[in-house]
């Protein structure tokens, strides 16, 4: 059986990878990190979609020289997309919907995963419980299909838990590989299990930690830049009030930061400045 948490962890060890690699990883290339999971068709397919997504930033780090009136087609497209995707079957929750802050990313390949999000089939309430039981059964057909099928309300998920657009596409990302993790795990279970709440809890969970992982970064970088400042105005205070360069010691003191975090500091500041000069 797959190990879910080793699999997870391979999947970003291996985004990370790509994302510095000076060139593209082949498929094969990405896939060899996973031989020894012994993954099936599907899992590779899957592993393949989700490391070879763009991402927003990477996108924008690109020249594109489509032409206005494809421009001017994603734009009009966006104005009804929110709507016609996000509340095509439940006009009740237009309320609700509007409610929310707008935090689709306008990115286009973004919008390009509206649209396929658009195109895909809507299956009706008995024809997605048969693919739920065929699942418990073991049948791995199902497992696309389903997926396809809750693109949408990974995407409804995304938008009610995230507050920015700022890694929305990653949150959805994480969500879409947790679904996929969980319908592996669920194949072939042979339970009575309420497989809408079980993947929903799942999608739920994973953009839940993606979205506490992104917010605790951002406030470690808060933390950083404050911590800079303070030691740069300590060491200018310092040094006019004893005529000289402080040490370490004092600045410590001063600062009430630990020697060896100071040490760190210092050496940011000195390589900051010899960038400068």
């Amino acid at each position: 059986m797959l190990d879910q948490s080793v699999f997870t962890e391979t999947i970003h060890e291996v985004a990370e990878i790509i994302r510095t690699s000076a060139t593209p990883l082949s498929k094969e290339e990405i896939l060899s990190y996973f031989k020894e999971m012994e993954l099936n068709e599907q899992q590779e397919n899957m592993v393949l979609e989700f490391l070879l997504t763009p991402h927003e930033e990477e996108e924008a780090e690109e020249e594109t020289d489509e032409a206005e009136g494809e421009e001017q087609e994603v734009a009009d497209w966006q104005e009804t997309s929110d709507a016609s995707v996000l509340a095509q079957n439940d006009s009740g929750k237009k309320e609700e919907k509007n409610a929310e802050p707008d935090v689709l990313p306008e990115s286009k390949v973004f919008q390009m995963y509206l649209e396929e999000i658009g195109s895909l089939p809507v299956y009706s309430g008995k024809k997605q419980e048969e693919m739920y039981q065929k699942l418990l059964a073991g049948d791995e057909s199902v497992i696309n299909p389903i997926s396809d099928s809750w693109m949408i309300k990974v995407l409804e998920t995304a938008r009610k838990l995230a507050v920015t657009s700022e890694g929305f596409e990653d949150v959805i990302q994480e969500g879409n590989m947790a679904l996929f993790l969980k319908l592996t795990e669920l194949c072939g279970c042979e339970e009575k299990t309420d497989v809408e709440a079980e993947l929903q809890g799942a999608v739920e969970t994973a953009m839940k930690s993606s979205i506490l992982a992104e917010e605790g970064e951002d406030e470690d970088e808060k933390a950083m830049v404050g911590k800079l400042a303070l030691v740069n105005e300590a060491k200018k205070y310092l040094a006019e009030e004893k005529g000289r360069e402080a040490t370490v010691h004092e600045l410590a003191a001063y600062t009430q930061l630990t020697e060896e975090e100071l040490s760190d500091i210092l050496l940011l500041i000195q390589k900051a400045d010899q960038k400068d000069k």
